[in-house]
């Protein structure tokens, strides 16, 4: 069996080594490569193919691609398989300096490390999204986050404090990484008090996913609360300061990966808006993504899909379609609608500087192969790039491919599971 193949001359034109370890940059809202494409930041692990366990240690480094070696930092504690310890090169340079979460003192903390003087400066909070200046991020307490959401939580401290559906001292974060302040910008309480459902007094609540928009001046992030095995979403979109001026978007309690088009207009998956009263595909849409429930019914559906009326192939498709919503407003655009929902439902999506070229990966298909895709929007076109193997797939430690564009969008990079050993990969792409 062959666990990747190529189309329309993408190439690959790095790999990390198959040294025995485990290398992942992590999620797809940041780049791995530097400024001028010489260094790829990674995190480094001694094992594959399960959970993180208290005591797991991730290395902290970057691939000095001119002389094709991995050069270590730091080890951290603080760090999951799907977005590790936040690593990022430090905007507006995106050169020397380098940002990631850690801890010390049994408390989650951030670190500033200069890789050109070997300075470190340690920030008392963990960070979650850094502003396009460089100067200040948005974080989460982690330790609250433990208790509500497996796979992107971080292990090693346990404090019963926080284990409670929510907590009046939780929220969102701004950190001045200058002078290490933190100020409470986000209180968890006001968001769940705005259009308050029963359930929040015995489910998990939880905020995450933020993000920043070009300009700095606003971001979105999500309110998620857990029932009956099924996380439930809320969107909006704040000031960077403050909670004024908060929208929020149609309730239709699912929303996923998102990237900013403009500074007023957010890009993101979500169920088909005209679907929010349908209960037949509701009932259908919890039960895929209940995993134990998915599994049982994916085989029969696969062997009666050619037999079953369109109708009913409608509503198990459904998934959800691909929006443009514009901050301030009600207005909507859908992209690619009848097209990418049929490639790439759920992708981790971005935009090109060119406003109409999206760059988008896919879940595993039904053989384990998860597709990368470029998307015109005016054209409507679908260009494959390239399909990788998937060893692991629906659990915490799943392998997505998370596609980056270096800052010059010459240059793609991703993460694989192909080898069962993880892998990042950097792509050339002729457009």
């Amino acid at each position: 069996m062959k666990n990747y193949k190529f189309f329309n001359n993408t190439k690959i034109t790095y790999q990390t080594p198959d040294d025995g370890y485990s290398y992942f940059f992590g999620y797809y809202d940041k780049p791995s490569l530097n400024r001028d494409n010489t260094k790829l930041l990674t995190h480094r692990v001694a094992f594959d193919g399960r959970e993180v366990r208290d005591g797991d240690i991730a290395e902290i480094g970057y691939i000095d691609l001119k002389i094709n070696k991995f050069i270590k930092i730091d080890e951290t504690l603080a760090w999951n398989w799907q977005q590790g310890s936040q690593l990022q090169w430090l905007p507006p340079a995106f050169d020397n300096k380098i940002i990631y979460n850690n801890i010390e003192d049994n408390k989650f903390v951030s670190i500033v490390y200069d890789i050109n003087t070997k300075e470190k400066k340690v920030i008392p909070f963990p960070i979650y999204v850094v502003h396009p200046n460089g100067k200040e991020a948005l974080g989460i307490n982690y330790e609250r986050h433990y208790w509500c959401r497996p796979g992107y939580n971080y292990q090693n401290i346990k404090n019963e404090k926080w284990n409670k559906p929510y907590h009046k001292e939780d929220g969102i974060f701004k950190i001045d990484l200058e002078t290490g302040k933190v100020k409470r910008i986000i209180n968890i309480v006001d968001i769940i008090n705005a259009n308050k459902l029963e359930e929040f007094e015995y489910c998990n609540n939880w905020l995450e996913h933020m993000m920043y928009n070009p300009k700095g001046d606003r971001f979105m992030f999500m309110h998620r609360w857990e029932k009956d095995g099924v996380d439930l979403t809320r969107l909006y979109i704040a000031n960077s300061n403050d909670d004024k001026d908060l929208v929020s978007f149609p309730d239709i309690k699912f929303y996923s990966h998102s990237w900013w088009y403009d500074d007023k207009t957010l890009t993101i998956w979500s169920k088909d808006f005209n679907s929010l009263e349908n209960k037949t595909i509701q009932n259908i849409e919890k039960a895929k993504q209940n995993l134990f429930i998915k599994s049982l019914i994916r085989p029969i559906y696969r062997m009666f899909k050619p037999f079953l009326p369109r109708k009913i192939k409608e509503s198990v498709n459904i998934s959800g379609k691909m929006y443009n919503l514009k901050d301030f407003s009600k207005k909507y655009e859908i992209i690619g609608d009848g097209i990418l929902e049929q490639i790439a439902i759920y992708g981790h999506q971005r935009w090109y500087k060119d406003k109409k070229t999206l760059l988008t990966d896919t879940y595993q298909d039904k053989d384990n192969y998860r597709w990368l895709y470029l998307f015109d929007k005016n054209t409507k076109e679908v260009k494959k790039l390239a399909k990788f193997y998937s060893y692991y797939n629906d659990s915490g430690y799943r392998c997505d491919l998370h596609p980056r564009l270096s800052l010059d969008e010459s240059l793609i990079s991703i993460d694989v599971a192909m080898n069962k050993k993880r892998k990042q990969i950097i792509l050339k792409v002729e457009r």
